[in-house]
């Protein structure tokens, strides 16, 4: 028997505030009035027949326009639904961090063809990419989300069919190099293609600090248990073996996102339950605070805007924010935004915008909600609702800049 939260998942897929609002000093966010500029949103088709980027402008405020579309060289996927057999959709991948950004490099999985793909953006006209080199073997089987560092030139990717396991790769001006051995870790998956949406990786991230590359590994409520994976990394080079440990009460660990100015604070989702504050330092202890999201189905993406300085979560099945203190893990709001969307997926953040990827059903075509949080916590509304050129019910991963 499948749990509840997972039937949900599997059976499916196929106001304002004051700026002395202590949520808004707790961290060293951007301080109101200072919001972080972006002019460009991308998003990955993964479609099977040739995935894309699709690279839209944003307005200063916040709407988006003139999608164009960018080829990977690859080719995306689904993961199985683990009841239907059939490909997953949406949540094509169950995954955070399908695309990312860093600096004036965007990166993006190519879970179909198990390579990795590295793009320049233009300095002028961030809608404008260059791909760089043909793509790299991701040296493992459906490649679904990655972590990457300017700073240390690393780009590391986690494979979630079989094998499993992480690759990094560095990169520089003239494309990626080839991705080192993989580090094998188990993630409930025994053949391919790898069935979904639990269990298996579900995001891939470097700490603040650049001292630890983390994993978070989703269980399936019965036979296989999740955990995350902290791999030290020493003079720029990721360990070869990583520690693990399961948070206590965890179910389907999900996305992750490190609380700004902590290093060792992290705020994550769990599509078992809402979420989770935990400390990276000690996984295996009591969470610092558990989020219980009432009516939740698939809490699966969780980010943080630095100009509130609040948490947020998306819920593919259910179309709703819920927005989270990063102190204690209390819901501060529900906001239920005013379109016809099944729920929300991926999403960014900056500044006092935040944009929500709903990939559409086949009913409704795949689209970004701009919602503006400029009012501080609790202040969510949405501003507008863009369809996505060129993409629909597999699209997956959200990037601004």
């Amino acid at each position: 028997m499948f749990p509840r939260f997972l039937l949900h998942h599997i059976l499916v897929l196929g106001v304002s505030a004051s700026p002395k609002h202590p949520e808004w000093h707790s961290y060293p966010f951007h301080p109101p009035g200072h919001p972080v500029s972006a002019k460009a949103a991308y998003v990955m088709s993964n479609e099977p027949s040739g995935n894309n980027i699709v690279a839209m402008a944003i307005a200063s405020d916040g709407t988006l326009s003139e999608g164009r579309s960018y080829s990977t060289n690859g080719n995306g996927t689904n993961l199985l639904n683990a009841v239907t057999g059939q490909p997953n959709f949406p949540d094509a991948l169950a995954s955070q961090d399908s695309i990312v950004r860093a600096g004036e490099h965007l990166f993006a999985v190519n879970a179909g063809s198990n390579s990795v793909s590295m793009f320049r953006i233009n300095n002028i006209d961030p809608t404008k990419l260059e791909l760089i080199g043909e793509g790299q073997d991701s040296k493992g089987v459906l490649p679904n989300t990655l972590a990457a560092s300017e700073e240390l030139k690393t780009v590391c990717v986690a494979n979630t069919g079989t094998p499993a396991g992480i690759a990094c790769a560095t990169y520089s001006e003239d494309g990626l190099s080839a991705f080192d051995d993989l580090r094998t870790l188990d993630v409930g998956q025994s053949m391919n293609p790898a069935t979904g949406p639990t269990p298996g990786f579900a995001d891939l991230f470097f700490s603040d600090n650049l001292s630890t590359l983390v994993a978070s590994v989703k269980g399936n409520g019965t036979e296989f248990t999740g955990y995350m994976a902290k791999f030290a990394v020493e003079e720029g080079k990721v360990a070869t073996v990583a520690e693990k440990a399961t948070p206590p009460g965890s179910g389907a660990l999900f996305g992750v996102t490190i609380i700004p100015g902590t290093d060792n604070k992290i705020f994550a989702s769990d599509a078992s339950l809402g979420g989770f504050i935990l400390d990276l330092d000690n996984l295996a202890g009591q969470p610092i605070a558990t989020i219980n999201v009432t009516n939740q189905r698939a809490s699966c993406w969780a980010k943080i805007s630095r100009f509130t300085g609040t948490g947020f979560l998306t819920d593919v099945l259910v179309n709703r924010l819920v927005e989270v203190s990063l102190e204690d893990g209390t819901i501060l709001d529900e906001y239920y935004p005013p379109n016809p969307f099944q729920g929300m997926a991926d999403f960014a953040v900056a500044g006092t915008k935040l944009w929500a990827l709903s990939a559409g059903n086949g009913t409704f075509p795949a689209s970004i909600t701009t919602f503006d949080v400029s009012g501080g916590p609790k202040s969510a509304r949405q501003v507008s609702v863009f369809a996505i050129p060129g993409a629909g019910v597999n699209s997956m991963g959200m990037v601004v800049g």
